[in-house]
């Protein structure tokens, strides 16, 4: 039994009279009511009211039921147990100051009896006229014992069918890790989405879970979905990173619950711009098998949603409802700070500490910060993140790797390339600059529609001033910030 329904049920039991539940699945909650009605004995099934049906008694409609007021009142004659459920009847109490006297009759009436009624409505809105007397519960979506019941039933029909499911166990957990955060029908239609017409189900294919999750983030202006594109061998070097990561792969399986493991709450990369902080954000993603979604900071400042702070709110609020998955947060020295005299600025920064605290949906936040001394130091202690990493320069063998990847890449023979010799002369280079380099080199190469040669890089070298050459001391200070405050994202160092 989920957390929703052993409240519903303590309620019930207590006598309360009138629940209001919010949940956009009515078939989903209506089923668990049924057996919950059925387990207290409160009548042979759910009596169900709507506004084009009336109240429905045993699968026939009630005469003249339709209105609200009547369908109330013929319920308060019926001196039998049961559970009432009356759906969408938000927006009627908002208009009708008749229908509002009488729930207040039926709170009275049916209080501490064996009869119950549950408004039941995606609407959250509350009358305060009824505050003290009703009890008011936010429906929790499907937990992974639900979805792991969908999901079997649909590989045992597919194999009846005779398509092949080639899963592993750890594939099919991440297929129910991948719609959490989904109602019922929004699960089922992604299976649906996977499975149809295939021939052969493999771990691939749940590139199209993360897509019904996009749908939902696409519903709100501000946060922007990344398909998967990189992996751990497409980032070089920062060898404590990757390993802080792989030990945390598993953070939001099953298993890592039974073994009363905390779920990692998220980690803040910070260093030297082109280095690879957004990379390890989209790696995280990846490798976790989670979708991935950055927010937007600049557009929750726009203004074009209503006030920031409300703005920003709405999108934490809807990363929970799609949990599991990775929050992106790119530059987050300009969007969430303590800026004196900037009041809005100063309430995003205290919703999201409070929300990093309190939290207790799968979300993982990947931050990157570029200018760390901007960020106030409540949001960099322990128990907002969880790891702080600062991500240096690459030293000359993180280097070697990182030309390995992007000639390998296209090339496919770097092994054509003096990279030892390539990673020496580029000494104080970013990674970004790296790849730069060898892109704009490329283009050289096939304007002549010749391979590309290292006399390219050589060339693009010689036409290229590093980062660290142009904002020298802007890094020695964000070194020195560093510097026994942050854990190195890499164990290597320069020789």
């Amino acid at each position: 039994m989920n957390k929703s329904l052993k409240y519903i049920k303590g309620s019930v039991l207590s006598g309360s009279p009138i629940i209001q539940i919010i949940s956009y699945e009515e078939k989903r909650v209506e089923g668990h009511l049924k057996m919950l009605c059925e387990q207290l004995k409160r009548g042979d099934s759910l009596q169900c009211w709507d506004i084009n049906n009336g109240l429905v008694k045993n699968g026939q409609r009630v005469p003249e039921t339709r209105d609200s007021v009547k369908a109330l009142s013929y319920i308060m004659r019926d001196e039998s147990p049961g559970f009432f459920v009356f759906r969408d009847m938000n927006a009627i109490i908002r208009n009708s100051s008749e229908t509002v006297r009488k729930l207040r009759e039926v709170y009275r009436k049916f209080r501490n009896t064996r009869k119950t009624v549950f408004l039941l409505s995606p609407d959250e809105y509350f009358h305060d006229a009824l505050k003290k007397e009703i009890d008011i519960v936010s429906y929790g979506l499907p937990d992974y014992e639900e979805l792991e019941n969908l999901f079997l039933r649909f590989i045992s029909s597919m194999e009846k069918a005779g398509i092949r499911v080639n899963l592993s166990d750890e594939d099919k957990k991440n297929f129910i890790i991948g719609v959490q955060g989904l109602t019922v029908d929004e699960a089922y239609k992604a299976f649906m989405k996977v499975f149809q017409n295939r021939k052969e189900i493999t771990i691939d294919n749940i590139a199209l879970i993360h897509e019904e999750k996009k749908q939902l983030i696409l519903k709100e202006g501000v946060l922007e979905y990344y398909p998967h594109k990189f992996t751990m061998n497409d980032m070089g070097g920062l060898d404590n990173l990757k390993d802080w990561l792989q030990k945390r792969r598993r953070a939001f399986s099953k298993e890592a619950q039974a073994y009363g493991l905390a779920r990692p709450r998220g980690f803040l990369a910070m260093g030297i711009s082109g280095c690879g902080k957004s990379l390890a954000a989209k790696v995280t993603a990846s490798l976790w098998n989670l979708p991935l979604f950055r927010l937007d900071m600049n557009l929750v400042y726009a203004g074009t949603g209503g006030a920031p702070e409300l703005v920003f709110s709405r999108a934490l609020k809807t990363m929970d409802s799609v949990a599991p998955a990775i929050l992106w947060i790119d530059e987050i020295e300009s969007g969430i700070s303590d800026k004196q005299g900037d009041s809005a600025s100063s309430r995003i920064l205290g919703y999201f500490l409070t929300w990093m605290q309190e939290h207790d949906s799968e979300i993982f936040v990947a931050a990157t910060a570029n200018r760390i001394d901007l960020l106030p130091a409540e949001l960099l202690r322990r128990g907002r993140f969880d790891q702080l990493f600062f991500i240096d320069l690459p030293t000359r063998r993180e280097r070697e790797e990182i030309f390995s990847i992007h000639l390998t890449e296209k090339e496919k023979a770097a092994a054509n390339f003096n990279i030892p010799q390539l990673a020496q002369i580029t000494k104080g280079w970013s990674g970004s600059e790296i790849e730069q380099v060898i892109i704009s080199s490329r283009y050289e190469a096939f304007n002549e529609n010749r391979p590309l040669s290292e006399d390219d890089l050589f060339t693009s070298f010689g036409s290229t001033v590093p980062l660290s050459m142009t904002m020298e001391v802007q890094i020695k200070k964000i070194r020195s910030w560093a510097h026994n405050r942050a854990a190195r994202a890499s164990s290597d160092k320069e020789y």
